[in-house]
């Protein structure tokens, strides 16, 4: 097949499947188009078709920041097709009308009426499908290879989107000459072109999903069975359940990789086809006298930065009774659905033991954390840019938790944990501080008094963390921020981090209905920045917990210099001041590095659950070596542990996350993740980061295998480089360094090696674990 007839074939697929929406160069005249099938696919073709579909266009397609709306990650996405209106406005004065998959509309014309097009019928005079015209364009355009893209080539997450339907192509073509399918990417291969380009012109078939498995439908009607029980208890608990399963995907014990499901509200009952019933809110009023709690099979393609999954089966069933059930506790009332008291769990569910939630929440303290920061919601700036690049979490035990020891806590207190969803969507903008900082205070006021009181004849020490009872890895968690999205991983990974959360029951519950149940991405400007400044009160309020087991004389001290720059701020000295003075810590500290020496204090005390030994970035004597490291592993990382160590300048030229795939001789290679830490003076303003960043004191966190959800670059290098390439890291610090480091190592977009070094990444994320795996998000991948 003559080359430039199979690039033309291919460019048709990613635009369809592309990663972006914007616009080709002029379509050329006497563009021959590729013939629809006159067949089926066969099992072999739909097999390639789906494996190009998922590595060159779900890569930038298959979340809400998908250019153009356009989401490929499923048949329901890629007939609904495409869309001009954006979900990321933040001048948005008014709610947008919600466009969420599988909930919002559910057929070709619902969402015509919503204002998306399609991308795969022919335009005007039958001319080329968008698909066909976009991957077309690109074909036409060709960026040199191993070079930079041009500088005034849009990349940028915020840059502005054309979204042309088929009859907007020519002029699209005109004012964006290099803007065809992929977008800003290596070419495809002539095979890749062929069967992609056949696909599309053929009005891009899909094949439905396989029966599922029997004894997966009989563990699956179990367990609707189990939310639908018509006690006022049982069904007290499933609401509860449910508002925090929303985003889960469910697997079975007995089929640990697959496949997932979702908990939704159907009007229809368990053997009929689920009838989805849409709200914004997981605790909105579902609007009809009887519905149903229904487990559907996600037949999407699993994308890693939704993946966030959740274990079911007969031990969790045991478990949901004993925590749930169990307790002797008898309800009086079905919590009511008016929205002041339905986004308020600390209302809604008082009657259900603050004991049974709590453990729920510790029992998978992982998942819920990663629904923090992870999910549809992909530019995640109202959560994330009031965290800092990389800290710790640990939780309260529940029997040194006063919410959960004396009940009166949280019957006192309620009414000062409300949360910004009480309005809705459409919060006021002078709610955004006002109102709910007073809350803040005045609950932050009684529970230092109600603690104050309890700990007057003991002292705060290690008993008071949550030690996982024993054999819960979700003990301790690492939190890595990758500016608007973040990343969760058991243990305490890296060095010692400037500060550690320590979530107790109240704080838990609160970011879980701030950051995930009460927050709609179609919320008004009011809505998202009431959601950011509420959680500079939980961020403050973890920290506080962690600052009572340090000694009383250098808390105050040691706070400000988390803060520096902001100490003078309303929130900082009324809102959120230091209420644990005069609670003493009972720890017996020998340095004088308290907060390092406390750290090591907990993973030795949680050593059964701490996981095995970071060697790569808490190294503390020779040999750092891992006894199951092959000699290429050994290499690599005795190179790389120079880097986890050393602090400086120098890290500001990596970019956020960058994979390294270090090979050896045949097939033997490795995988790391450099995870660069951004150090600030405070996180407690909304803008002007740069102005708060601190390079000098920036670091990386060496990271075996592939960690977070948006790689930002990627480096391919032979084993006997290792050294050298660590040294390039370390000596440098100039946009001079950074390009002889990307031109010697790199994999920049324009690569020829570029796809295959992505097809190797994914390919090691199933390697690590099939169940967590899932396709990586390209968008933000870097033009270095």
């Amino acid at each position: 097949m003559h080359r430039a007839f199979a690039r033309v074939l291919a460019f048709a697929l990613p635009v369809l499947l592309g990663s972006t929406c914007l616009s080709p160069t002029e379509l050329p005249p006497d563009l021959e188009l590729p013939a629809p099938m006159d067949r089926a696919m066969s099992e072999q073709e739909s097999d390639a078709v789906e494996h190009v579909v998922e590595r060159r266009c779900m890569v930038c397609h298959a979340c809400y920041d998908a250019p153009c709306q356009l989401v490929l990650s499923s048949r329901e996405g890629l007939w609904r097709g495409a869309s001009k209106d954006p979900i990321y406005r933040s001048s948005r004065l008014r709610a947008a009308q919600p466009t969420r998959l599988g909930i919002d509309a559910q057929t070709p014309e619902a969402w015509r009426e919503l204002g998306f097009f399609s991308v795969t019928e022919t335009g005007p005079d039958q001319a080329a499908s968008l698909v066909l015209g976009m991957l077309a364009l690109g074909a036409a355009h060709d960026f040199p290879a191993d070079e930079p893209l041009p500088e005034d080539f849009p990349l940028d997450q915020g840059r502005s989107l054309s979204c042309p339907t088929a009859a907007e192509l020519p002029s699209y073509a005109a004012d964006h000459p290099q803007g065809g399918m992929p977008y800003g990417m290596a070419s495809l291969s002539e095979w890749e072109y062929k069967v992609l380009g056949s696909w599309a012109a053929s009005d891009a078939p899909t094949r439905p999903p396989p029966p599922l498995p029997e004894d997966l439908a009989a563990e699956a009607a179990l367990w609707e069975g189990l939310l639908n029980q018509t006690s006022l208890k049982t069904r007290i608990v499933a609401r509860y359940v449910f508002e925090h399963w929303s985003f889960a995907h469910l697997y079975f014990s007995n089929h640990p990789e697959g496949p997932f499901f979702e908990v939704v509200r159907s009007r229809t009952p368990p053997g009929q086809p689920i009838d989805v019933i849409a709200t914004r809110f997981p605790y909105d009023d579902p609007g009809v006298e009887e519905f149903w709690y229904r487990l559907r099979r996600i037949d999407s393609t699993i994308v890693h930065k939704t993946h966030i999954t959740y274990r079911l089966g007969p031990e969790r069933r045991a478990r949901y009774k004993e925590i749930f059930l169990g307790e002797d506790w008898e309800p009086t009332r079905f919590p009511s659905w008016e929205v002041e008291e339905a986004s308020n769990p600390f209302v809604s569910f008082e009657e259900l033991p603050a004991r049974a939630r709590y453990q729920f929440l510790l029992d998978d303290a992982l998942y819920f954390v990663r629904t923090f920061i992870r999910g549809p919601v992909c530019r995640g700036q109202a959560a994330t840019d009031v965290i800092r690049d990389r800290f710790f979490v640990a939780f309260l035990d529940p029997d040194h938790d006063l919410s959960i020891v004396d009940p009166s806590l949280l019957r006192e207190g309620k009414k000062d944990l409300r949360l910004p969803a009480e309005a809705g969507p459409n919060l006021p903008l002078l709610e955004s501080w006002v109102k709910f900082d007073r809350s803040q205070k005045a609950w932050r006021e009684l529970r230092a008094e109600h603690y104050r009181a309890w700990l007057a004849d003991r002292r705060v020490d290690l008993d008071f963390l949550w030690d996982g009872d024993g054999h819960n890895r979700n003990a301790l968690l690492t939190v890595f921020r990758n500016h608007d999205n973040a990343t969760v991983v058991e243990s305490w990974v890296g060095a010692d981090p400037k500060t550690v959360w320590i979530l107790d029951y109240p704080v838990f519950e609160r970011i879980y209905y701030d950051l995930v149940a009460g927050f709609d991405v179609f919320g008004n400007v009011g809505h998202q920045l009431g959601v950011r400044l509420y959680m500079d009160n939980l961020r403050m309020e973890s920290e506080d917990v962690f600052l009572a087991l340090l000694p009383e004389a250098m808390r105050e001290e040691l706070r400000a210099s988390w803060y520096q720059g902001a100490t003078d701020q309303l929130k900082y000295t009324r809102v959120n001041k230091l209420r644990s003075q005069g609670v003493e810590s009972g720890i017996e500290y020998q340095t004088d590095d308290p907060v390092s020496e406390l750290i090591g204090m907990v993973l030795a005390r949680m050593s059964a659950v701490a996981g095995p030994p970071d060697l790569l970035n808490r190294c503390t004597g020779e040999p750092c070596d891992r006894p199951d490291a092959t000699p290429l592993e050994r290499r690599a990382e005795r190179a790389l542990r120079r880097l986890s160590a050393a602090r400086g300048a120098f890290a500001q030229q990596l970019p956020e996350i960058s994979l390294v795939r270090i090979r050896g001789g045949g097939k033997d290679a490795a995988a790391y993740t450099l995870m660069h830490d951004r150090e600030h003076t405070n996180v407690a303003a909304i803008f002007r980061e740069e102005a708060r960043r601190l390079p000098e004191e920036d670091r990386i966190t060496v990271v075996r295998g592939i960690l977070g959800s948006y790689p930002n670059f990627a480096f391919d290098l032979p084993v006997e480089d290792v050294d050298a390439f660590v040294d390039a890291i370390l000596g440098g610090g100039t946009p001079e360094d950074l390009t002889t480091l990307v031109s010697t190592w790199g994999v920049r977009r324009s690569s020829p090696r570029f796809w295959f070094t992505m097809d190797w990444m994914h390919g090691e994320l199933v390697r690590q674990s099939q169940r967590e795996a899932g396709v990586l998000d390209l968008n933000r991948y870097e033009n270095l």
